[in-house]
């Protein structure tokens, strides 16, 4: 039974026995009014309820579209949302009770608190640690991705280590070891006591001295790579737009020959018409390139002309082969390293570096003010606003996540098409348009002659 006293208005302290014997005195901070009441309930509802739909919005849609869901790397996003729904259903939902009973639930039985405040400690931790895991598999997914390619043991192995990680932290305050869970006034829900120093000291070291420290190296890996991808891509088009392309043969009329090879690719052929993508690097210059000499001057000066002739021509062959072999090395050693993937690898990057600072932001001030060894005087307002702050972060994932995607975007222009001024708008796969760093000469020409002549 819960007996609650006023001292001189300011004060409300709730001491409650329940039928195990323990024994909860609890200071509450102010004494809530009508106003603080509706305010409170109105601010957690709208993030109850933002968190509730956004997430189940993104899993519904990552496990409807079968692309989405055989990724790999959205098997731990759907783990993310598992986890950022069970605080959503568990420890925000009783909040919300809390803010309108003032904790009585709660208070009145040691059961429910402790099933509430385990299940909030074990989706909290499990929410660090899949964060912490998408870090990891991005980096080997970009700095290592010959020597790690994705796999579907790696990606279970992934969420398999979340929980247990989870669990165990969980589970000492449960058979209270080092800590115990009661209701928190000033957070309307059960966590373990804040005066268990050692305990959340060992949290604290885990989650700010490892974890966090190791997702930043591990991002900072993955930005320098991607930036050293860039800058190789860029000097790789410079060397292509100083080639000639392959399979063209200039004349002294200023017309491109095509063999007729070429106009028999079925992939480049149309009915009325051919795009011949023809790469800058692989030309090679046909000797009858050079402008016509005179006679009286090609009888006398004719084994010379010849000479320097040929020996222009060779150089010309060494060079292009020479570029060859480098671009073929350059495949060898990077066969994904194509804009388009380094594009895609920078948009998952950024979505996790997102994440990584959401939770830190949002949940940091929450352990700052709750801290052992920093000595604030914190009140009522300061705890529910780092505890609302807490809990945003559970409605802030899916949004990062599908702001970033492209697909998840399109899956929800689809599935909201009924609304108004919303269209459905499909995405395009597999285009074959050139890319700025292949550079390209493209040539328009009708497919019917053979051989092709283009005047340039």
């Amino acid at each position: 039974m819960a007996t609650i006293i006023n001292i001189n208005h300011s004060t409300t302290t709730v001491f409650s026995t329940t039928p195990q014997g323990h024994d909860h005195g609890l200071n509450v901070d102010h004494n809530p009014t009508s106003a603080v009441i509706l305010i409170e309930g109105v601010t957690l509802i709208i993030i109850f309820l933002g968190a509730l739909v956004t997430n189940l919005i993104a899993m519904v849609t990552i496990l409807r579209d079968k692309v989405l869901r055989r990724k790999y790397h959205n098997w731990l996003i759907l783990n993310l949302i598992i986890n950022d729904l069970g605080v959503t259903t568990t420890s925000m939902l009783f909040s919300v009770i809390s803010v309108f009973d003032n904790g009585n639930i709660l208070v009145n039985s040691d059961v429910m608190c402790r099933i509430t405040g385990t299940a909030a400690a074990i989706f909290f931790y499990g929410n660090f640690s899949t964060i912490f895991f998408i870090t990891i598999d991005r980096y080997l997914g970009v700095v290592w991705s010959m020597r790690f390619p994705p796999s579907k043991n790696r990606t279970i192995g992934f969420i398999f280590i979340c929980w247990v990680m989870a669990i165990l932290y969980a589970m000492p305050p449960l058979f209270k070891l080092l800590s115990d869970y009661k209701f928190h006034p000033d957070n309307y829900h059960c966590t373990p006591v804040w005066e268990a120093c050692l305990f959340y000291s060992i949290c604290l070291a885990v989650i700010f001295g490892v974890i966090v420290p190791v997702m930043m190296i591990c991002y900072t890996g993955v930005v320098w790579t991607l930036r050293r991808q860039e800058l190789l891509l860029r000097s790789f088009a410079k060397e292509n737009w100083s080639a000639t392309p392959n399979g063209v043969s200039t004349v002294s009329s200023g017309k491109v020959h095509i063999p007729a090879d070429n106009q028999s690719d079925p992939d480049t052929q149309k009915e009325t018409s051919i795009d011949t993508v023809i790469k800058l690097s692989d030309i090679l210059v046909a000797d009858d390139h050079y402008p016509s000499i005179d006679t009286a001057s090609k009888t006398s000066n004719s084994g010379t002309l010849k000479m320097q002739e040929n020996e222009d021509g060779e150089k010309e062959r060494e060079k292009v082969r020479k570029s060859t072999r480098n671009e073929k090395k350059r495949k060898r050693e990077n066969p994904r390293m194509t804009q388009n993937n380094v594009r895609a690898n920078k948009r998952v990057a950024l979505t996790g570096i997102l994440l990584v600072m959401t939770i830190v932001v949002c949940w940091a001030p929450y352990f700052i003010v709750h801290s052992c060894f920093i000595p604030i005087d914190s009140d009522h307002w300061m705890g529910v606003a780092t505890m609302w702050l807490s809990y945003a972060n559970s409605m802030f994932d899916p949004l990062i996540y599908t702001c970033m995607n492209r697909q998840v975007r399109a899956r929800y222009r689809a599935l909201f098409s009924w609304c108004p001024g919303i269209s459905c708008r499909s995405v395009r796969t597999g285009s074959k348009t050139p890319t700025p760093w292949t550079s390209t000469l493209r040539i328009t020409t009708p497919s019917q002659p053979s051989p092709r002549t283009t005047t340039l």
